[in-house]
């Protein structure tokens, strides 16, 4: 009798709500945020957007029940968990904030910005696929730490500054929900006390009290049925190319975000493979690429991506049922315009608090993982960051005011102790200096000087093209003139400092993972 394997265990009902509110947290939050704070049409949110994520959701959901089907097979085994899958946090919040909104508030067009963001995902889309062959290479030549440390930084500003914002915005419904999660989760709860889902119940104190102190009304709940209808995902090529037109700008953003992104996904199969799951590495990597491009094509402009937590699950005995469940669950609430419905039980706020945790628990992570001497690296690679999170409050605020930064002058700001020009210098092309700045300055600190060297080539290329510190790409824009020879002074001295004082040679077992594998490799050879 032929093998059969069992796909549904029984930490699936567990895997069900935990992946599903993970994922789809963002969903509502981003359509909240493109509903209310952006100001865009409905139109465009629940009839383009929402069926577009849910259809590639729905089809990387549908493919990772697949590929756990196939592993559980061919082992001929039952305990095989599938990987969790959906919209990645880092990326709903850079495309929101850093290329959707910018777009919005110059141009006040909500469909130019649309178009950006579809065309900016499917780059991103292609630099994923791309990840499948080239994310070994970039392990290998980017330090972890640096690495780690900017994913954790964008995980920290984007996603816990930014929401922690909207949370003390709106204290009597959310601030309470955002505490019991933070002490749960992150003061790893008492085990005397009765097991809980802690994020679902926060979600649902938090709605609680927005319809208690009436902040959401039955009005708004009834007015939200008007909006219920079928929404099937609508082919937007055209959309897509008019925003191609635009996105070369904001690739500074898109490369570095879809590198950890890929690489995020690259550490979700490795944590499976620990787990004892094997699943293709290329293969993978690549499938999140194409889901990424496929909802590009039909309205999604958010990238797609392994999430973490797979050994998690697994030791909970979930295995292939709970991708099934959630595909089915974003269609029915992607397609049917319900999601708008759910926005107006559950105030944004109260679901932004768990993005909050996931920007919390990365940096954590980062920090507990990495060794100590590597902890200034992290920090480097927050800085960029953080001012490009200024320079975009600065930014909103002034558009708000009815003015801008060019209208009033830097002069005036200087006057005023803000160091706006230092602002923006920092703030443009935040996500790749961060990354290459953390890795110059990680292997400064390992004494591997011509590859720190190498990093300030790649800082002084990355200047004279404006991918960094110029407000747009151009070829020796003056800005990246001055920075670019400033990176090229240090490439030498840090070149010379290497001739002088060779690295010492490290022993293999003291390498990191992926070098050891590297020169275990070239010695069997």
């Amino acid at each position: 009798m032929g093998f059969r394997y069992k796909w549904w265990g029984k930490g699936d009902i567990d895997a069900c709500f935990g992946v599903f509110f993970d994922g789809f947290s963002k969903v509502l939050t981003a359509s909240g945020i493109l509903l209310l704070v952006f100001g865009m049409p409905a139109e465009i949110v629940l009839g383009k957007v929402v069926p577009g994520i849910g259809l590639a959701v729905f089809a990387g959901n549908l493919w990772y029940f697949y590929e756990a089907r196939e592993l559980a097979h061919r082992e001929k085994r039952h305990n095989v968990t599938a990987l969790p899958f959906g919209i990645g946090s880092s990326q709903m919040s850079g495309w929101l904030y850093l290329i959707m909104g910018p777009v919005y508030w110059q141009t006040g067009d909500a469909e130019l910005a649309f178009q950006v963001g579809l065309a900016s995902s499917f780059i991103g889309g292609v630099v994923e696929v791309l990840g499948g062959f080239l994310g070994r290479w970039i392990v290998r030549v980017v330090p972890h730490s640096a690495l780690m440390g900017n994913m954790a930084s964008s995980a920290l500003v984007w996603l816990t500054v930014a929401g922690i914002a909207m949370v003390f915005d709106r204290p009597v419904y959310a601030l309470l929900p955002l505490l019991l999660v933070l002490i749960d989760y992150l003061g790893k709860a008492d085990k005397r006390f009765p097991r809980i889902p802690t994020g679902a119940a926060a979600v649902v104190l938090g709605a609680a009290l927005a319809w208690g102190f009436g902040y959401l009304t039955p009005q708004g709940l009834v007015d939200s049925f008007s909006q219920v209808g079928f929404y099937p995902p609508t082919f937007c090529g055209g959309d897509l190319w008019a925003g191609l037109s635009r996105v070369v700008e904001f690739l500074p953003i898109i490369l570095p975000l879809q590198i950890n992104n890929f690489l995020s996904t690259l550490q979700g199969v490795e944590s499976a493979r620990a787990a004892g799951d094997v699943y293709p590495e290329r293969r993978t990597m690549i499938v999140d690429g194409c889901t990424t491009l496929l909802g590009s094509l039909f309205g999604n402009p958010f990238p797609t991506t392994v999430y973490f937590g797979h050994p998690g699950w697994k030791a909970l005995d979930a295995r292939a049922g709970f991708p099934l469940v959630n595909a089915g669950a974003y269609l029915l609430l992607c397609f049917t315009g319900l999601i708008g419905v759910l926005m107006s039980l559950i105030p944004t706020e109260a679901v932004m608090i768990l993005l909050v945790f996931v920007g919390f628990s990365v940096t954590a992570s980062t920090f507990q993982e990495l060794d100590r001497s590597h902890a200034g690296v992290v920090l480097l690679s927050l800085i960029p960051i953080l001012f490009q999170y200024i320079q975009t409050l600065l930014d909103s605020a002034l558009q708000a005011a009815g003015t801008s930064v060019e209208a009033l002058g830097t002069a005036a700001f200087s006057e005023a102790s803000v160091y706006m020009m230092g602002i923006q210098y920092l703030g443009n092309g935040a996500f790749l200096s961060s990354l290459l700045l953390a890795g110059l300055l990680a292997y400064v600190v390992d004494k591997r000087y011509f590859r720190a060297a190498a990093f300030a080539g790649a800082l002084a290329v990355s200047s004279f093209i404006g991918m960094i510190h110029a407000e747009s790409v151009s070829l020796f824009s003056p800005v990246g003139v001055v920075f670019g020879i400033v990176y090229l002074l240090v490439g030498a001295f840090l070149a010379a400092k290497g001739t002088c004082f060779p690295a010492p040679k490290t022993p293999a077992d003291q390498l990191p993972p992926e070098e050891q594998t590297a020169a275990e490799t070239k010695h069997t050879a």
